[in-house]
């Protein structure tokens, strides 16, 4: 096996590596599948693109991706999308959806028995 440092990624590979950590797409086997290195070879390529280590390009991109899904959904409940609606009131305004609601109905009924039986 050759110790020799591998090739820099180019800008274009380093924007493919990044736009698959931001996909969630992006754990250390498949970077290594797609881009052709070796899992050893990881920190040194992405110190060199990005200037941090695999390990924290990989959540920096990760956060990325997040954010930009979190707005979309965002744009989308502000548009009329009602699923979109949902979703992001049941995440930011503690609401709960009907199976949820269901299931807090039944717990607080059973309660309420158990307090009745014990008096």
């Amino acid at each position: 096996m050759s110790s020799a440092k591998p090739v820099a990624w180019t800008q274009d590979e380093a924007k493919r590596v990044r736009e698959m950590l931001m996909k969630f797409c992006g754990d250390e086997d498949t970077v290594c599948a797609v881009m052709g290195c070796r899992k050893s070879q990881l920190n040194w390529l992405c110190r060199e693109a990005f200037g941090l280590p695999y390990a924290q390009a990989a959540r920096k991109f990760e956060l990325e991706g997040k954010a930009i899904l979190k707005m979309a959904y965002f744009d989308a409940a502000v548009d009329g999308n009602s699923k979109a609606l949902d979703l992001m009131a049941r995440e930011h305004l503690d609401m709960l959806g009907p199976v949820e609601r269901r299931r807090k109905v039944a717990a607080e009924a059973k309660a309420a028995e158990r307090a009745e039986v014990e008096f």
